[in-house]
């Protein structure tokens, strides 16, 4: 080979190299802005909705199992200001909280109660992965209790308030991409619960809480408590941009293969 050919084929050697960069430099960064977490759930009747992810990046923060009466009525306000009612509803979200990524049951909300202080009962039933972490708050009557299950761990509450007056909640915490689990309301004592779209399930945008889908419980088969049940799994949504920067390693990767 001449010495023309020769250096000639190294820069088509060099320019070959080079061309990988770009796409693999994009790939990291497009990875990297796939931090936002979300979740899918799948209801029931098979209804699939896909959540985003607030932030209550102060609460569940003393390490243990306890939902304080504080972190409670913080998420409660923070639902309020977005415009939404809590009494009468089960609502559940998904927020980063300082016990990592959380799916955060609240079971009512304190407001002026109509009716004044009516006794209401969930139950609620999670099988979740054996890295979650939980925190609860039954201080207005109630158990809560968990056990091991293979390379699960089965979460059981019975929640009991006044409606208006008193509020309960629980959370599945620590969870990560991939995670999967199901949560199952009973619904045990109806008293302050809206008979209709019971069960309101929250997205978050910009800080703004708003309604994804809403539920009914469903009556039970064999004739228990009306029923509601819910698959998740935990998802991520692209940052803007992300779907652009991959564009343009595909067409990278289809340039480079050309050459």
């Amino acid at each position: 080979m001449s010495t023309e050919e020769e250096r000639r084929s190294n820069i088509r050697s060099l320019t070959a190299n080079r061309a990988w960069v770009v796409p693999t430099a994009i790939l990291v960064t497009a990875a990297a802005a796939y931090a936002n977490q979300s979740a899918r759930l799948v209801s029931w009747s098979g209804t699939e909705i896909n959540i985003a992810a607030g932030n209550f990046s102060g609460i569940l923060s003393d390490g243990g199992t306890t939902f304080s009466t504080e972190d409670m009525t913080l998420v409660d306000q923070s639902i309020q200001a977005s415009g939404l009612a809590t009494q009468g509803f089960i609502t559940l979200l998904l927020a980063e909280t300082s016990a990592g990524l959380s799916l955060i049951t609240l079971m009512d909300g304190i407001t002026d109660p109509s009716p004044p202080g009516a006794k209401t009962m969930t139950a609620a039933t999670s099988f979740v992965p054996e890295t979650a972490t939980w925190q609860y708050n039954v201080d207005a009557g109630g158990t809560f209790d968990s056990f091991p299950l293979g390379d699960q761990t089965v979460l059981s509450g019975a929640f009991q308030w006044q409606s208006g007056i008193e509020s309960e909640a629980f959370a599945i915490s620590n969870l990560a991409f991939e995670d999967i689990g199901s949560i199952t309301y009973n619904e045990i004592l109806p008293g302050g619960l809206s008979p209709n779209n019971t069960i309101q399930i929250l997205t978050s945008d910009g800080g703004t809480w708003s309604i994804a889908n809403q539920f009914d419980f469903d009556p039970a088969d064999a004739g228990g408590p009306d029923f509601q049940y819910f698959d998740f799994e935990i998802t991520a949504i692209p940052t803007p941009g992300v779907l652009a920067m991959l564009a343009v390693a595909g067409l990278s990767g289809r340039r480079r293969r050309r050459s």
